[in-house]
């Protein structure tokens, strides 16, 4: 079994309330208007919260790849795949019956199955493909992370910056794509790698302050860039929001150590364990929680105004989202659909 470590629940618990955080501000960010208060509102919550992806497979990432247990590779991916494959399965039949039913939308059996091959389900369940895909590496991932030593890591890490991080600008200001392909240092993997890396060599405390003021950097460069080349493409433009963006590496990393330079103060908590456990069901669900709410309630991320309705709604979708993964959780069988 993996060592637990406390810091990471509160970690894990953290980033799935930013990650509900995000599509509720996504809301506004998509359908309004560079030049409206609630939009710059948006973006400037929406700049600070996408550091949540990155961290969830940085969290993966440090408990499987530095496992001292040496399973089968064959028991390995049995035990982790059924763990997503299922639950995928069954939430994209879910999906696919919202849209149909709510959305309007119809689809043969072969369209359905395309859907599903392609990520093309829902948007959020994306998150779902690149994990098995990850799943799927973990065991040779783990023997280079256990056969490289910190100068080899960061050799690594520096090229998956340099793949990753900033190669895109490229495509960005020039307008043409460098015939490099990525490979092994695809982003993912790399974040991946990263929550690996900073178990086996934690930054030292006093990195928290400058990477703090990097980070508050990063942020400010996020809020500008998204605005900035909003405005000048006439529509929404995403490229600073990307997960894989220099400032997101920079603030996912702070937000990690940060965790990490806590953990010896942070103690276990029954609420927090179980909401931990309930991470990946609360990815799954929280959409239809806030599409309902809106269809029947009313409620949503503008209700009396944003400044009001993106706190309100964004708490309430995601303490309605855990009460109802719990309470499905007690469901006989209801483990193997409820990730």
């Amino acid at each position: 079994m993996a060592k637990r470590y406390d810091y990471m629940d509160w970690l894990r618990v953290l980033a799935i309330f930013t990650v509900v955080g995000v599509h509720v501000v996504s809301k506004i960010i998509n359908t309004g208007h560079a030049g409206e208060w609630e939009w710059q509102f948006a973006n400037w919550i929406d700049s600070g919260l996408r550091w949540c992806v990155p961290v969830f497979f940085m969290l993966s990432g440090a408990l499987l790849l530095n496992l001292k247990r040496e399973d089968p590779i064959g028991e390995f991916l049995k035990r982790r795949l059924t763990k997503v494959i299922i639950p995928l399965i069954f939430w994209s039949g879910v999906y696919i019956a919202y849209k149909v039913f709510e959305q309007g939308e119809s689809y043969t059996l072969w369209e359905i199955i395309v859907l599903f091959l392609t990520d093309d389900v829902y948007y959020h369940l994306w998150f779902m493909y690149v994990i098995i895909g990850l799943y799927i590496m973990a065991p040779f991932l783990k023997i280079l992370v256990k056969n490289m030593d910190q100068k080899t890591f960061l050799y690594f890490l520096g090229i998956w910056f340099f793949f990753s991080g900033l190669l895109p600008f490229v495509q960005k200001m020039y307008g043409f794509e460098p015939a490099l392909v990525a490979g092994l240092f695809h982003p993912y993997i790399g974040y991946f790698l990263l929550g690996a890396y900073l178990v086996r060599y934690p930054l030292p405390k006093k990195a928290i302050w400058p990477l703090f003021g990097l980070s508050f950097i990063a942020y400010l460069a996020t809020i500008y860039g998204t605005h900035n080349l909003t405005v000048k493409n006439g529509a929404l433009d995403e490229f600073y929001y990307e997960h894989y963006r220099p400032t997101q590496i920079v603030i996912s990393i702070f937000v990690f150590s940060l965790f990490q330079q806590l953990g010896p103060h942070i103690k276990p908590n029954p609420i927090i364990t179980q909401i931990s456990l309930a991470t990946l069901g609360i990815y799954v669900i929280h959409p239809l929680v806030q599409f309902y709410l809106n269809k029947f309630f009313d409620i949503n991320e503008t209700m009396v105004n944003a400044a009001v309705g993106v706190p309100f709604v964004w708490i309430l979708i995601f303490t309605l989202s855990f009460l109802i993964v719990w309470v499905l959780k007690k469901v006989p069988g209801a483990k193997h659909i409820i990730p």
